[in-house]
């Protein structure tokens, strides 16, 4: 299984602090605002404007400003937006190994193990109705705020209110399902979807026929079809393409590679239908994104 071709192919944070935090990520093109991946970390999403529909492995929930979601290591995650109108939203990503210590204590034992090897299952949704839930999107307010400030004790409060986020979250965590019980298929699902999306991101500059997909998944190409499109809230043509946009769009950013020559290199044969798919992703064509992509660099120095 090419699981690591899946996993998003990001440091997040450094050895000393492993924290990410992304702040105000605004997603204006497309309906797609945050692709289809996994990573070892875990993750905290909150929406600050707008609404979008979060898949967390198996589970699709719709998330409104002021609302959060909870993400686990090595859960698929994927967003959409709900409506015509641009979704908002901060993230941290952060490895578990912040919360351990130099001895494996009780908190370790009683709280913090459970929860990285899954044996009790979190809520992956947190609303301002609960009073819980209320008190975790204050703390989560908090750690975006110390890092956009600057905060200089950033990182020790960051950690307190991890702790106080999951302490919270502990009272409302239930056991894990027995093997055996959890709904026929489940697991097997999100492990095939795994693997048919490695074996895309690991070959997307070859053609790619829905046979080789459907086979990746032990499936008929019909039943793949639907379980793909369920999964992903996207046809399989329609993922591969917008994968294959995503990768141009790297290459349009950091390099000064022909159109032409992009297009083949992310899988396109005809220059005429990478103009057309990539507007279609992007609402403008390649030369236009590239352009004003130059130019927001070139104005950022201005605005700092």
């Amino acid at each position: 299984m090419e699981r690591e071709r899946l996993r998003e192919d990001r440091i997040h944070g450094n050895a000393m602090y492993p924290v990410s935090v992304y702040p105000d990520i605004e997603q204006l093109n497309g309906d797609s605002i945050l692709d289809c991946h996994w990573h070892d970390e875990m993750e905290f999403t909150m929406v600050t404007q707008g609404s979008a529909v979060f898949q967390i492995d198996m589970n699709t929930v719709e998330v409104k400003a002021g609302e959060a979601i909870f993400v686990n290591r090595g859960e698929i995650h994927a967003g959409y937006l709900k409506s015509d109108l641009p979704c908002v939203f901060s993230s941290i990503v952060f490895s578990p190994e912040l919360l351990g210590s130099r001895t494996f204590d009780a908190v370790q034992e009683k709280f913090i193990r459970p929860l990285v090897h899954k044996t009790l299952i979190p809520p992956f949704h947190m609303k301002s109705e609960d009073d819980w839930g209320r008190e975790i999107l204050l703390y989560l307010q908090h750690i975006f705020a110390d890092h956009a400030n600057g905060s200089e004790t950033c990182e020790m409060t960051t950690k307190a209110y991890l702790y106080l986020i999951f302490a919270r979250m502990f009272e409302h965590m239930r056991p894990a399902p027995v093997k055996g019980t959890v709904p026929t298929g489940s697991h097997d699902k999100v492990e095939r979807l795994k693997s048919v999306l490695g074996y895309i991101h690991k070959r997307y500059p070859e053609p790619l026929k829905l046979k080789e997909l459907a086979d990746e998944a032990n499936m008929s190409e019909g039943h793949f079809c639907r379980f793909f499109k369920q999964m992903v809230q996207k046809s399989p043509v329609d993922y591969i393409n917008y994968y294959r946009v995503q990768q141009a769009c790297y290459q349009l950013e950091n390099t000064d590679h022909k159109i032409v020559d992009i297009a083949m290199d992310v899988g396109f044969e005809h220059l005429s239908y990478f103009i057309t798919t990539f507007k279609k992703h992007k609402n403008t064509t390649p030369s236009q994104y590239r352009k004003m992509f130059y130019e927001k660099v070139a104005m950022e120095p201005a605005l700092i």
